[in-house]
């Protein structure tokens, strides 16, 4: 899974670029889907943006965007907030994985109730 660091309005420091790419290998083991992961950090006056956008293997990106004044406060915060998302993303995937299979079930015993639904009918309707 390639990881891409960039700086806005900032220099990176390998302390910085190590701490991200650290926390990046971790979503790996949340959802092996990523794709890629993009990590953007910018700097403006006080305020301190991290934003982190994980393409995934089925379905949108997903994006987290996080400032605070401190860039270490906002990476973590960051990749805890992607971990949430990521968890979600997987837990629908699975969930709509089990709905599947138990639609393709109900189909063809809908179809054998019928058959045998018009021959209870038949000899209801003929016995009055």
């Amino acid at each position: 899974m390639p990881i891409r660091v960039f700086g806005h309005h900032v220099e990176l420091t390998p302390e910085l670029r190590g701490r991200v790419t650290e926390k990046a290998e971790h979503l790996r083991r949340i959802f092996d889907g990523i794709v890629t992961v993009h990590v953007t950090l910018d700097a403006e006056k006080e305020r301190r943006m991290v934003e982190i956008v994980a393409n995934v293997s089925h379905g949108a990106p997903v994006v987290t965007r996080v400032t605070t004044q401190d860039f270490h406060e906002a990476i973590d915060l960051a990749f805890t907030k992607i971990e949430a998302q990521l968890r979600k993303h997987k837990d629908k995937l699975r969930d709509r994985r089990v709905r599947h299979p138990e639609a393709a079930e109900a189909s063809p015993a809908a179809s054998e109730e019928p058959e045998e639904t018009p021959d209870a009918t038949g000899a209801g309707s003929g016995a009055p």
